[in-house]
């Protein structure tokens, strides 16, 4: 082995050495989530990470968010984002959400073509709770930890202790 070789392979290694930690499913292509330590190939395989029940939140009705006005705001800045350059969304929005709740891509695309006289994500609760009105906040809370939305579900905890989000 010669000494370009040589230095080839050292950096070669000095740069696998310098990436975070992943599991033998993630991809180097892959959005790793510092929240929950894992890609989204983890969360597929494996689902969200380890949560302890949800007391409080767990099993109150998911219309309550329509009532927190304030809550309901921020999570709607976090999950309802404009289109970034050339048109691309954001990884866990509320489409990926309304998919969760088994809702078609059309269903999501007529949602997103009312903005920004009415919210997604507003219109996605109130369909939900129409549908299913035994919807949670645990559900919810599960739906956005397998999207890996740590930052949602620190808002959604304010509506009551025990929420994880690890």
């Amino acid at each position: 082995m010669g000494p370009g070789r040589c230095l080839l392979t050292a950096l070669l290694l000095l740069a696998l050495a310098s990436l975070p930690e992943a599991s033998q499913y993630c991809g180097r292509l892959e959005y790793w989530n510092p929240d929950n330590k894992c890609c989204s190939s983890c969360l597929q395989r494996f689902g969200p990470p380890p949560c302890p029940e949800l007391p409080g939140l767990g099993s109150q009705p998911l219309s309550r968010l329509l009532d927190e006005l304030e809550v309901l705001e921020e999570l709607i800045v976090l999950l309802d984002p404009e289109p970034g350059p050339g048109g691309g969304m954001a990884h866990g929005t509320t489409r990926h959400l309304a998919a969760r709740y088994g809702l078609p891509a059309a269903w999501s695309t007529f949602a997103y073509s009312l903005r920004p006289s009415r919210s997604p994500l507003r219109a996605l609760i109130e369909m939900v709770v129409a549908r299913e009105p035994s919807a949670s906040l645990g559900q919810l809370g599960t739906h956005l930890a397998q999207l890996g939305r740590a930052d949602a579900l620190r808002v959604l905890s304010k509506l009551g202790s025990g929420v994880c989000w690890a």
